[in-house]
């Protein structure tokens, strides 16, 4: 579609109906999928560069600040609450059963963190708390980032 008109005047602003059909795949990369392989298998990696000691989680194949190949570590998923908001709506903006609380979790041994899911009351949680993750059981896990299926207090 192409524009060749400038309008200044909102009034004049016009729309179609219809629907743009878009396929696409979007994978997680060789890093990604190494980490999916392992949570799978109730465990969490992290990437950690030979050169410079930074470790990210989620895990790269290259360090982004010395472009040096990281190898993967076994890390345990815990962290510390970085910072949280407590939602007592859905996305239609209709009341939830429960408040759901999400936080921005700093993963132990890392440089890096993960927002999730915290199972836990609003009153309850504080910055700094301490977390562990809550896993699938065994032979329900597909290998996606919805293997976790919360954090909880640790």
């Amino acid at each position: 579609m192409v524009f060749n008109e400038k309008i200044v005047n909102p009034a004049e602003l016009r729309h179609w109906e219809g629907k743009i059909e878009l396929y696409w795949v979007y994978t997680s990369g060789s890093a990604g999928d190494e980490f999916f392989k392992a949570l799978k298998k109730g465990k969490f990696i992290a990437a950690k560069c030979k050169k410079c000691g930074k470790v990210y989680f989620p895990p790269r194949i290259y360090c982004e600040y010395d472009f040096s190949k990281t190898e993967y570590v076994n890390i345990s998923g815990e962290g510390t609450v970085r910072a949280f908001t407590v939602a007592r709506l859905d996305k239609n903006e209709e009341p939830l059963e429960k408040p759901e609380i999400y936080a921005i979790i700093d993963l132990d041994g890392t440089d890096g963190c993960i927002i999730h899911l915290l199972n836990a009351k609003p009153e309850d949680v504080y910055i700094g708390m301490r977390v562990k993750p809550v896993l699938k059981a065994k032979n329900k896990r597909e290998g996606r980032i919805t293997d976790i299926l919360c954090y909880k207090p640790s």
